[in-house]
Parts: C-alpha cells; sequence; structure tokens
C-alpha cells in the first residue's frame, strides 16, 4: 500500500504556477511523469499539436463543444486564444487540468494535458490529448463533407 500511496501523493505535480498561460506557452511539465504537452522538452512528454484549416473561432468553438461533452468535464476558462477544462477520474475524482492554447499566427492547438495529484498518470494524460484530436479531427472532417 505505501507504493500506491507514492503514485497517488499530492504536491509532485501541482508545484509552480497554476494552469494558464505564461510569456504566450503553456507551463512546461513538471518532473513527474503525469504531464504531456506539444511544448514538452522530453519526447517521452511531447504530443503533437492539433491543426485545423479554418478561423481560430471556428476551432476554439470546436474544441468546446467536444469538452462540454465530455463527462466530469468543468469548463473553467474560455478566451480567444486559450481554454482550460478540468477533468475528474472517474473513480477517486482526482483533477487533472487540459489547456488548449489557440496562437493568433499558427493554425495549430498547442495542448497540455496534467495531473494535479500524484506522480505517475498511467497514460491517462496522453489518451486524454489523443481522445481530443480523433474528435476534433472527426468534427472537421464532418464539417468539411464528402
Amino acid at each position: 500500500m505505501a507504493g500506491l500511496r507514492g503514485l497517488f501523493s499530492t504536491g509532485s505535480a501541482g508545484a509552480g504556477s497554476g494552469p494558464g498561460l505564461h510569456d504566450g506557452r503553456l507551463r512546461a511539465c513538471p518532473g513527474a511523469p503525469c504531464c504531456v504537452s506539444t511544448e514538452a522538452g522530453r519526447p517521452s512528454r511531447r504530443v503533437a499539436p492539433i491543426g485545423y484549416p479554418g478561423s481560430r473561432a471556428e476551432m476554439r468553438a470546436i474544441l468546446v463543444d467536444v469538452l462540454r461533452s465530455w463527462p466530469r468535464t468543468e469548463l473553467v476558462t474560455v478566451e480567444d486564444d486559450y481554454i482550460h477544462v478540468v477533468q475528474r477520474s472517474r473513480w477517486f475524482g482526482f483533477p487533472d487540468d487540459l489547456e488548449c492554447h489557440l496562437p493568433n499566427d499558427e493554425r495549430l492547438v498547442h495542448v497540455r494535458s496534467a495531473a494535479r495529484v500524484g506522480w505517475y498518470d498511467f497514460g491517462v494524460n496522453r489518451a486524454r490529448v489523443e481522445r481530443l484530436r480523433r474528435a476534433v479531427n472527426q468534427r472537421l472532417a464532418h464539417q468539411a463533407g464528402p
């Protein structure tokens, strides 16, 4: 049980400043392996950004629509270039932060998903980003038509 306690201890992932843009970028992932980001320095923590063909406003609307449909997910912040949601785990209700940055000069969505609690996330954050990517790509394909 002591080993599991270490996996779920508090403070390791939540250290430092909170969610949001810092100098126009998403916050760096912490030392704990419970975070993935399109801007991560370590390849093991990096995920690809999500590209889009339309306007930033259209992509923001798609992201908000997708994220609102997810269970246990609270939309915290929606701005022109930034979205923050908190999604709680099914079993213990642990909060995870998912952030999307839509820079004005790129047609990319930069994403960061991180556990607030614990050391290791069992791949949940990477899976969350890939689920978002699939949902967004499905919406974009549906809009494009046959």
